[in-house]
C-alpha cells in the first residue's frame, strides 16, 4: 500500500495542474496560483511531469506512456 501511496498524491497534484490550465509556457501558474506547496512541484519537477519557467511559473508536461 506504500507504494500506491506516491503514485496517487502524484496523480492528484497533476490533475489540480491541468484543472487550473497550466498546460503550457503560456498559460503557466505560480505555487501560489496552483495552491500548491513547492516542494510538491520541485518533486514533479524531478520526475519530469511539469516544468519551471524562467520566471518562476510551473506547467504541466504532456502525459506520454512510458
Amino acid at each position: 500500500m506504500a507504494e500506491v501511496l506516491p503514485l496517487l498524491l502524484r496523480r492528484r497534484i497533476k490533475r489540480k495542474i491541468k484543472d487550473a490550465g497550466a498546460i503550457s509556457v503560456e498559460t503557466a501558474k505560480t505555487a501560489e496560483e496552483l495552491g500548491l506547496d513547492r516542494f510538491a512541484l520541485r518533486w514533479l519537477e524531478f520526475v519530469k511531469d511539469v516544468k519551471k519557467t524562467s520566471d518562476g511559473r510551473y506547467y504541466l508536461l504532456k502525459d506520454e506512456k512510458r
